[in-house]
Formats: structure tokens, C-alpha cells, sequence
């Protein structure tokens, strides 16, 4: 039966074109002859996936057979430094070796960046099936644990084909032979990679089923499969969330089922969906019965149990949103307790929950991540466009290379000046690149390729008071929030006088920020002496000394409302670097675009 793959020619968002697999070369040949890169899907397809791609548009959300030929591993950069990149990439083949491979089944590439371990797919025998990329993901994991990432057996996964060019690093993905790989400097193999490698062998690898004993056996696969990364609420009753990612503990399954069904009954699950759950939970432990009226008795009954619940109370988080209001006294902690909050801090993965500032504006090499539980104040004179470089942000707009990058942080944006209408033609615009006329004419279709890359963003144009934000906030469960702006929020009629109005709006965004550890962003006009000398400083917002100090970092932007020139400077930047005189070009489609300041 011939077997098709999916292709990206040039760049990973022009994916969608479906081949057979006898025809990548040909491909290949193409993209070398114009110097672009070129991407291919880890599974294979049968024909069936053609009548899903007309129906649906996409194999995103395709869920037929698959089938794969060769498993890649992929070690990425990253931070690291090229020779701990290189360093990693070997104890992984290492790691692979003894785990039973024989150095023929494996075919060491570099990536452009990283590194990439080719394992022939014999090693495993991985049976086609629709729960393929589960298995394969699980086997991995099982083979490698923590040392790759696993993103790279999603369903659609695609990895980059050899030969062709990295575009971020100018270098080529190559392969390598064992003894370059393992005995050869980094910085001998970067300078191989600066042409294809096209005169380089490549032997067919070889292999009997020698890693058969990891494979994920099907009686393995779990009734509820992950296939990607998954956001998970961490921050709401993680008590709860402990006690059910556990399991049935023996000696207090009954009280545990309890306390978890009456979680689900006071959000609002219905019974018969928190038993689908806990039937789930149980793993056949309890009587299927009891648990299932234990269940009815919760509902019935109306049991619920606070903070002080003892079973609760030993899986007690600090980050809860619910913990300073069961005991304010523990706000004062001592060493021991400061030492596990840094180390929580430091071993947390902030994967789609910070926003790179440094490479959204072209700085990477400084250390500007916005990261949950700062207050973010972008301020400036009325015309120069502070939405528009929030909305920039929060879309995941590179204004150095004029292109969307993908990455996505949930965000609810209060637009408090401008309807919703206009907000999401102006997201359109900003992510498909077009101008209003052409958004006009045809927005359904720019809605239809580009949802992807809104769906993030949530739109309230109703002006709220403080509380109501953070009650919105424990609602919608976003990670990043933008109030533009906050002269518009609602403040207690005690608060008189507009330096005593933004001190309470600032302070509270912040503590908000740093209590249900989130992104916030606050949009301010500046002081009319400031707007009229059309000067910044870190005091040029109103109400100044306010903003600086709830704020752990500040922004400004400058420029006439008549002119596309702007000018960005990061004033205060509590961790971090600061930046200024970053220029940037205001363009019809609402996009900042960075000036390249060698055409000045």
C-alpha cells in the first residue's frame, strides 16, 4: 500500500501538502536548488487521510491509522552552550546503546541548532495503529525519561529533512558518522554544517527488535490518553488535584473519593460525569458500587470540606489561590520555607506562560522575559499606539523578522476604549499581515486560516471594578491579562484624586499578579507635562511614582499619532535588563515592525 507523508516547504506553517513517500526526494532536490528548508511529518498515512484533509482542511485533528519508518530523538539546544548540546546528544546515544541498540540502527544528525538521533524503526516493530503516536510517546519516555523532549511524537509532528538549511542559524541539518559524532569538537561539526552534505553516505540501518521490551504493550494504553502538553489549572485547589492524580491510597479511598466528589459538585460537574471520573480514579480498587454511591451521597447530602479538612490540609499548596484566605499568619516564613519556594520557582516549567520580550522585539541577547506574577506597566502619549504594541505581544509578533512565531499565552484583553469588533479585526490584521481593506473584503477566509493563532485571546469590553477583574480571572483561568486602560477601571469613591486612584489600581493589579500567579499588563496614559514636552522617563506616567513602584517592569512608548515611527524603551526591570531607542514602524496591518537600523 503506498504510503503518503506530510511536507512544509520553506517553513513549518506551510505544511498541509501530502505525498507519497517516493516522492521526498524529488522535493528535497527542489528545496536544495532554492536554498529552503524542508520539513517532514514523523507518521505516515494511508488514503484514507486524504477524504479527512477535504472535509476538514487540515490533519490536525486527523485520528486514523498511522504508521512510522524510522523514530527520531530530538535533542534541542536551547540555552545549553554547543558542546553540552553535543555532550547531551552523546549520553543520549550512549543511553540508547546500552539499553541495547547496535550502533548500525542508529544514524547521528545535526539539526542546525541541536542534534537529532535517526533509530531505525525495526529496533521497536511499533504496530500501525490509531493509538500510534501514544505508543510511541509512552515507549520513548519509557527508553529516555526526561532526557528528550516528547513533543516531537505528537500526531503532527514534523522535523526538519537532512540537508537542508536552518534558517534561523544559516547551518545545515547533516548527517554525521558515529566517529565524528562521538569524537569530534562542536565547533568542528558547526563548521561541516555550513554546506549540505550531500557526497555523505548513509548506510541502511540495521536492526532485529533489539528494544522490543519498552514498547508500550497495548493492554498498557490507558482509557484517557495525552498526546501533547496540557496547561493545567496548577493554581486552583491543588490539594485536590494531588489527591487525584494519586490515585486510590489504601486506608483512605473512601474519604479521598469524598472530598473529590465534593470538589467537582461545588464547581458545578454533574454526577454522573464526576463518576465517569472517579470510576477512572478508582483503577477497579473499590467496589465500583460504593464508590459509585458515595458519589450520590456527596450530591445528596451537600458534604464539603474547607482548608482545615485534614486530608486536605496534607496536600496543602502555598500557590492555591484559596491559601491566604484560610491563614493570613503564613505570610511571614522562615528560611527553610523561602528556600522551597525558590527551588518551586526554579524547577517550574513557565512553557506557555511567559512572554519573550527580548526576541519579540529583536534583543535576544538580553534578559527580558515577562514571567507570571509581574505587573507590567506600557505607557505612553495618546496616538503612539500602546494597544497596539500589547496586542503585538500577546499575539507572539517577532517585529524583528516581521512574522508570527506561534507561541501563545491564554489571555483575556480588556479592551475598556475600543469595541470587540474592532479589537478582533485588528488581531486579524496583525497575525495574516493585511491591511483593513483587505480584512474587509474578505475576513471570514482571514479568519478561517489564521483562527489558530487567535484563539488564545478573549476580548471583555464591559469596564470592571478590581474585584470583579480577579473574580473574571478565577473564572476564565487565563495567564496573562491587559486592562487598557487604567484611567477606565472602576475605584472605591474613597480613593480621590488621580494619584490615589492609580496607587489603588497598580498595588492591586500587582498583588493579583503575584497571588494567582499571573501576567498582567496595564496600559496608562502619560501626565499631561510629559505628553506636551513629548519626552519619557520611568515618572512620565500619571499618577507617577504609583506605577513605578507596583510595577516590576515598565515600558514606554513614544511617537506622534500622525507618524509611523515609534520609539520603545524599557525603563524599569526588576529582573532583568533594560532596553532603549528600539525603533519601530507602525504598518497598515497594526503590525510594529523593528527598523532595521542599518537602512537609516
Amino acid at each position: 500500500m503506498k504510503r503518503l507523508i506530510e511536507i512544509a516547504y520553506g517553513h513549518p506553517s506551510s505544511r498541509g501538502t501530502l505525498i507519497p513517500m517516493t516522492q521526498l526526494q524529488a522535493y528535497l532536490k527542489q528545496a536544495m536548488s532554492e536554498n529552503k528548508a524542508l520539513y517532514r511529518s514523523v507518521y505516515l498515512y494511508d488514503e484514507n487521510v486524504k477524504e479527512h484533509i477535504e472535509k476538514v482542511g487540515s490533519i490536525r485533528k486527523y485520528m486514523g491509522q498511522r504508521y512510522i519508518d524510522n523514530v527520531i530523538v530530538d535533542i534541542d539546544k536551547g540555552s545549553n552552550s554547543k558542546n553540552q548540546t553535543l555532550k547531551n546528544a552523546r549520553n543520549i546515544f550512549y543511553k540508547i546503546v546500552k539499553a541495547g541498540a547496535p550502533y548500525d540502527a542508529i544514524l547521528p544528525l545535526f539539526s542546525g541548532s541541536g542534534y537529532h538521533l535517526l533509530l531505525s524503526g525495526s529496533l521497536f516493530d511499533f504496530r500501525d495503529s490509531q493509538d500510534l503516536p501514544y505508543i510511541v510517546k509512552s515507549t520513548m519516555n519509557s527508553l529516555l525519561g526526561k532526557d528528550i523532549d516528547p513533543s516531537v511524537y505528537t500526531r503532527t509532528a514534523i522535523y526538519r529533512v537532512s540537508h537542508t538549511i536552518n534558517n534561523k542559524t544559516g547551518l545545515y541539518k547533516i548527517p554525521l558518522s558515529h566517529e565524528e559524532f562521538l569524537q569530534k569538537e562542536a565547533e568542528t561539526i558547526l563548521k561541516i554544517a555550513e554546506s549540505p552534505r550531500l557526497d555523505f553516505r548513509v548506510n541502511k540501518l540495521k536492526s532485529k527488535g533489539q528494544l522490543l521490551t519498552f514498547v508500550t504493550k497495548d493492554e498498557e494504553i490507558p482509557n484517557i490518553k495525552s498526546f501533547k502538553s496540557i496547561k493545567e489549572p496548577k493554581n486552583i485547589v491543588p490539594c485536590v488535584q494531588s489527591l487525584y492524580n494519586k490515585g486510590p491510597q489504601e486506608g483512605n479511598r473512601n474519604m479521598t473519593a469524598m472530598r473529590i466528589a465534593s470538589h467537582f459538585k461545588r464547581n458545578g460537574i454533574p454526577s454522573e460525569a464526576t463518576k465517569a471520573a472517579l470510576v477512572h480514579w478508582n483503577r477497579d480498587s473499590l467496589e465500583q458500587d460504593f464508590l459509585l454511591e458515595r458519589v450520590e451521597s456527596v450530591y445528596n447530602n451537600g458534604y464539603q470540606y474547607g482548608c482545615n479538612d485534614s486530608i486536605l490540609k496534607d496536600n496543602c499548596l502555598t500557590r492555591c489561590i484559596h491559601f491566604k484566605r484560610r491563614d493570613y499568619l503564613v505570610d511571614v516564613k522562615n528560611a527553610g520555607q523561602l528556600q522551597d519556594e525558590l527551588h518551586r520557582r526554579m524547577t517550574t516549567d513557565f512553557t506557555g506562560r511567559t512572554i519573550e520580550l527580548s526576541k519579540l522585539v529583536g534583543l535576544p541577547d538580553k534578559e527580558i522575559t515577562i514571567y507570571p506574577g509581574e505587573l507590567v506597566t506600557i505607557f505612553g502619549p495618546t496616538g503612539c499606539n500602546k494597544t497596539t504594541f500589547a496586542q503585538n505581544l500577546i499575539l507572539g509578533y517577532d517585529m524583528l523578522n516581521d512574522k508570527m512565531t506561534g507561541k501563545k499565552i491564554n489571555t483575556l484583553f480588556l479592551s475598556l476604549e475600543l469595541s470587540d469588533w474592532y479589537m478582533h479585526r485588528r488581531n486579524l490584521q496583525i497575525v495574516s499581515g493585511k491591511s483593513k481593506k483587505e480584512v474587509d473584503n474578505n475576513y471570514e477566509k482571514v479568519y478561517n486560516d489564521n483562527k489558530e493563532l487567535l484563539e488564545h485571546v478573549m476580548v471583555q469590553t464591559v469596564s470592571p471594578t478590581i474585584e470583579q477583574i480577579k473574580e473574571k480571572i478565577r473564572e476564565l483561568q487565563p495567564l496573562c491579562v491587559v486592562i487598557d486602560y487604567i484611567d477606565l477601571l472602576g475605584t472605591p469613591v474613597s480613593y480621590k484624586g488621580e494619584y490615589e486612584q492609580v496607587r489603588y489600581i497598580s498595588h492591586s493589579l500587582s498583588n493579583m499578579a503575584v497571588n494567582l500567579d499571573i501576567i498582567i499588563i496595564q496600559i496608562s496614559q502619560v501626565s499631561r507635562d510629559y505628553s506636551r514636552n513629548e519626552v519619557l522617563d520611568l515618572y512620565a506616567g500619571k499618577g507617577s511614582g504609583a506605577i513605578e513602584n507596583a510595577s516590576r517592569k515598565v515600558i514606554g512608548i513614544n511617537g506622534r499619532a500622525n507618524s509611523n515611527q515609534k520609539v520603545v524603551e524599557m525603563y524599569k526591570n526588576s529582573d532583568g535588563d533594560l532596553f532603549n531607542d528600539v525603533k519601530l514602524e507602525w504598518l497598515p496591518s497594526f503590525r510594529l515592525r523593528r527598523v532595521n537600523e542599518s537602512n537609516d
